[in-house]
């Protein structure tokens, strides 16, 4: 699919590619926690 001779080439690229998406997710979960926090915030005071 990649153009890789080697399937193992192909795998080790996907596996780079799901933990980077992970990673970027739980970065995003995270923003998006804090993000609802101080609205949570902002309105109770």
């Amino acid at each position: 699919m990649l153009g890789h001779k080697n399937i193992r080439t192909t795998q080790h690229y996907a596996k780079i590619l799901d933990k980077k998406v992970s990673e970027d997710m739980m970065v995003l979960r995270n923003k998006m926690s804090n993000r609802n926090n101080d609205k949570i915030i902002k309105k109770t005071n």
